[in-house]
């Protein structure tokens, strides 16, 4: 039901402007003419015409190009294709004067993004012009601009709802062929920018299932082939993201290069438009009040509700049923509909009932992907028509958004950064440049909340700037709101998934200027090897002996990659010991990467010379000295303290083949990410089979099997023994998320049951008793107290055991870790095997109800033991959430090359045979 308030401004918004065609009719006869009302039949024939979207009382060059002309069909009559978009875009803009198209970037699978700019031909001569002047009234707070407006329509950011960009094709023909005064007009004072598919890999994925499913009679089953997509379906990205959730985070290129552009547009309207479960209506926001980020301005709110009475007046005239205030939510600030909020604009999220295919029973009779595209495409309409009839308002609001931003900032800022790991440091830089927020070096060192920050390494981002509400959002922690339901995780912090040291200060030193665009990953180009401070310490008359990488770096793992794939043989320190350097002694800590050079005489010689291998692993030491690894030649396998370099206590590393089971019931989201951290980020190539396919496979060829959520159940006990036996021979299980749990069962050992320090549960018994009876929960209760009860995305912290191969290169001893589920690792017997903790009192930030803080606290979040020859490591949370999670992705990293490296432990008392053993083969040798 709306508010009082949306009832009167839905009344209140009447005007019309005829040639955006929104109050234009759309009688139940001709719906039901088109197949969309009443009792439907099993198939429909696939029929559709132009003039069934277009609006009444708007007339179009008859000779501009249609739609069809370059489909080959009319829209609606199949999903349109990726690379026929493109090309309907390009015919627009080369036949118009009032379009013209940007390629702004390129999927992972090079499908090009496109953004198409809309407006009067006078205004397209001067368009950069006019959007750098728009820019400056915007982020200066101006009190007042005349220009044009900017609206952003966005289409299409989950592959496999699809109405969204084939909508975008009718806006397009709309804009470019309309006639008459009022269009003109209209394009004098907007530029409409059309992004007709933010995810084009999924799109076009979704469309060919979609299109080699149907007929020349489109069939309405449910279990109709067409209407289930094969795993992972459409809905995200080559890599299986859903960049709805990617705008905070900009993981992927497809995010990157749009936010390039949202930053040079600054839209005043940004509209995102998605598909629901075909049962459903017809959804736009505001959306549930009380669940609105507290950061955005109420009045953000205010125009919301405004601009949503445009819409219903729209869908009431064309007899389609919507609801508004009744679900979802504005709180995440990384979706479409809610990083404009962030940004002085309103954020408008669209969700449409979805055919699924191009036509499907449903409750109220059917729905025809026509329809669904007609209902895109008339709010699309409305929303221009808002834009126009609020431009005053809306303008005022941005720039009065920043205007109090700016004034409301004093001398305070954030400092950050860890000086052993100045990779991950520059990684945030680089994530907040690229949301346009200024950061600076940090002139002169600063202690603070207890923490240390050096001026060589160390960064600042003052609040007083345009993007101060921004800077509140990512570096704010919080745990409580007056709702605590949420639609999408609670929250995310940067420096904390960062694991960067971090704390506001009321001031600090910086230079006048921020830095310039900083990407984090150095290049190669330039590199010259005997301009590295390594050069003069490896040529012979030095007589290396091995070279010492810091594996705290975040750079390290993938230069690690990089040495295996060249056959290398790095080893990793499982203790810390100290070497002899040309420059005198230096300590090393547990996780220290350590590359031996050998040496080959030739004939009668007495000069050492170096063979191929020594060559490869001088080159790989130059390469990460240049890029700024900690990186130490040794001149002796002698150690003045600790382990000698040929210790048993150095474990060789091998070159993983990991294996990632996928397939029908794995979660594509948790395996999607980790694919994407192997390929992208470590330079590491995964296997990916079906787990249907499990049973029959050779195991023999890979070293590790990664199972996430769903990949370890279901198993016959064929396979699962199958799985032990390799195992058992030396194979590594990496568990994450509900497989980890069910890993830890099966492999490592009984469950225990934990003591807490004290037992609540019988705590005021009298008094909740009563207080139970006088509010008892009714049925309409239940899904807000099960949102309340869930963890939706929260930030907990746990202690690391950094002794442990799974902790190596940690630089603290406690760790932020995301948490988006309930379930727990159950403790096992043994104390050594838990090489991360949740502290007793784990919430750092994010909501968590406090009897699932108490459940959590001092729970094992990783469990991992040698099995046989192998090893099963089991993380009850996912390390590599959404790709942005910095800090625990070495978790993953280290169970990748380390796993190998891990002892088996249990109970303290007489060795087992195996002990005994594995004692006997050196792993405990050492000083």
């Amino acid at each position: 039901m709306r508010s009082q308030e949306f009832r009167s401004l839905h009344c209140a918004a009447t005007s019309f402007v005829a040639v955006l065609g929104l109050l234009a009719p759309a009688t139940l006869a001709q719906e039901a003419r088109n197949g969309l009302d009443g009792e439907m039949p099993h198939a429909v024939p696939a029929e559709v015409d132009l003039d069934y979207y277009l609006p009444n009382g708007v007339s179009y060059d008859p000779l501009f190009p249609k739609p069809s002309s370059v489909l080959g069909w009319e829209v609606g009559r199949w999903h349109v294709r990726h690379d026929l978009l493109v090309r309907w875009f390009e015919t627009v803009a080369e036949q118009s004067p009032r379009v013209s198209l940007t390629r702004y970037g390129a999927t992972h699978e090079q499908r090009p993004l496109l953004l198409a700019a809309v407006t009067s031909p006078e205004n397209q001569l001067r368009l950069d012009e006019l959007r750098a002047a728009r820019l400056e009234a915007i982020l200066s707070g101006a009190e007042s601009y005349d220009g044009p407006n900017v609206v952003w329509m966005g289409y299409g950011v989950h592959g496999n709802e699809s109405s969204a960009s084939n909508a975008s094709l009718l806006l397009a023909y709309h804009l470019a062929a309309a006639t008459g005064q009022e269009i003109e007009q209209y394009l004098r004072d907007h530029i409409v920018l059309i992004d007709p598919c933010v995810n084009p890999d999924g799109l076009s994925r979704f469309a060919q299932w979609a299109n080699s499913h149907a007929g020349y009679q489109w069939v309405g089953d449910p279990s109709h082939r067409e209407h289930n997509e094969v795993w992972p379906g459409g809905r995200t990205n080559h890599y299986w993201f859903d960049l709805n959730r990617d705008w905070l985070l900009l993981t992927h290129p497809e995010s990157q290069g749009r936010l390039e552009q949202f930053h040079r547009w600054m839209p005043s309207i940004l509209t995102d438009y998605h598909e629901m479960g075909s049962g459903s209506t017809y959804f736009f926001q505001p959306g549930i009040p009380s669940r609105q980020n507290p950061i955005t301005p109420a009045k953000n709110l205010e125009l919301t509700r405004k601009v949503a009475t445009y819409h219903a007046d729209a869908l009431d005239d064309l007899g389609s049923l919507y609801y508004t205030e009744q679900s979802f939510d504005d709180f995440y600030y990384g979706k479409g509909s809610t990083y404009p909020d962030l940004h002085g604009a309103v954020g408008i999220l669209f969700e449409q009932a979805s055919s699924r295919g191009h036509y499907q029973e449903n409750q109220y009779g059917g729905i025809r992907f026509p329809f669904t595209i007609r209902n895109q495409f008339t709010t699309s309409l409305s929303t221009l028509k808002a834009a126009g009839e609020m431009r005053a308002e809306l303008g005022e609001y941005q720039r009065e958004f920043f205007r109090s931003a700016i004034e409301s900032g004093d001398g305070s800022a954030y400092v950050f950064g860890a000086p052993e790991d100045h990779a991950r440091t520059l990684e945030l830089v680089e994530l907040l440049q690229r949301h346009n927020v200024d950061v600076y070096e940090l002139a002169e060192g600063l202690e603070a909340d207890g923490q240390s920050f050096d001026a060589e390494g160390s960064y600042v981002v003052p609040l007083n700037q345009p993007q101060r509400r921004f800077i509140r959002a990512v570096f704010e922690t919080r745990t409580s709101w007056d709702d605590n339901t949420f639609y999408d995780v609670s929250s995310w912090c940067f420096p904390l998934s960062f694991d960067l040291p971090y704390t506001l200060v009321e001031s600090a030193r910086k230079p006048a200027e921020p830095l310039g665009f900083v990407p984090w990953a150095d290049s190669d180009e330039g590199y010259d090897p005997q301009k590295t401070r390594l050069w003069d310490d490896l040529v012979p008359s030095a007589k290396p002996v091995a070279v010492v990488v810091d594996w705290r770096d975040a750079q390290t793992s993938r230069e690690l990659q990089g040495w295996l794939a060249q056959g290398l043989q790095p080893r990793v320190a499982t203790r810390p010991f100290s070497g002899r350097t040309k420059d005198g002694v230096v300590e090393f800590p547990e996780g220290s990467l350590v590359l031996p050079l050998r040496y080959e005489r030739f004939g009668n010689s007495k000069a050492l010379d170096y063979g191929p291998e020594s060559n490869r692993v001088m080159n790989a030491a130059l390469m990460a000295d240049y890029k700024g690894i900690e990186t130490h030649v040794l001149t002796s396998g002698l150690t003045p303290a600790g382990v000698d370099l040929g210790s048993a206590s150095f474990s060789i590393i091998e070159e993983p083949k990991p294996l990632i089971l996928v397939g029908s019931g794995v979660s594509a989201y948790e395996a999607g990410e980790i694919w994407h951290h192997m390929d992208v980020r470590l330079g590491l190539a995964p296997s990916m089979v079906d787990k249907r396919s499990l049973g029959g496979l050779n195991l023999e060829r890979y070293t590790h099997l990664i199972l996430v959520s769903g990949a370890a159940s279901g198993w016959s006990d064929s396979t699962s023994d199958k799985v032990e036996r390799w195992v058992r021979s030396g194979g590594i299980v990496i568990a994450t998320k509900s497989s980890a749990g069910i890993a830890a069962d099966k492999w490592l050992g009984e469950a225990v049951e934990e003591e807490h320090d004290h037992d609540h549960s019988h705590d005021g018994e009298a008094e909740e008793g009563a207080e139970e009876e006088a509010s008892k929960p009714t049925y309409a209760d239940y899904e807000d107290q099960r949102a309340v009860e869930r963890v939706a995305g929260t930030i907990f912290q746990v202690e690391l055991d950094r002794t442990h191969p799974l902790a190596f290169g940690f630089g603290r001893e406690t760790l932020p870790v995301f948490k988006n589920s309930e379930d727990l690792l159950p403790a096992g017997e043994d104390p050594f095997a838990m090489p991360a903790r949740y502290t007793a009192a784990p919430l750092l930030s994010g909501y968590a109800s406090d009897n699932n803080v108490e459940r959590i606290a001092g729970t094992p979040a990783i469990r991992a033991g040698r099995v046989g020859s192998g090893a099963v490591i089991c993380m009850i949370d996912n390390p590599v959430f959404r790709g942005v999670w910095r800090g625990t992705e070495r978790f993953l990293d280290n169970a990748i090359y380390f796993g190998g490296a891990i002892k088996r432990t249990g109970k303290l008392g007489p060795r087992t045979e195996e002990e005994a053993l594995d004692y006997a083969h050196g792993h405990s040798h050492g000083k």
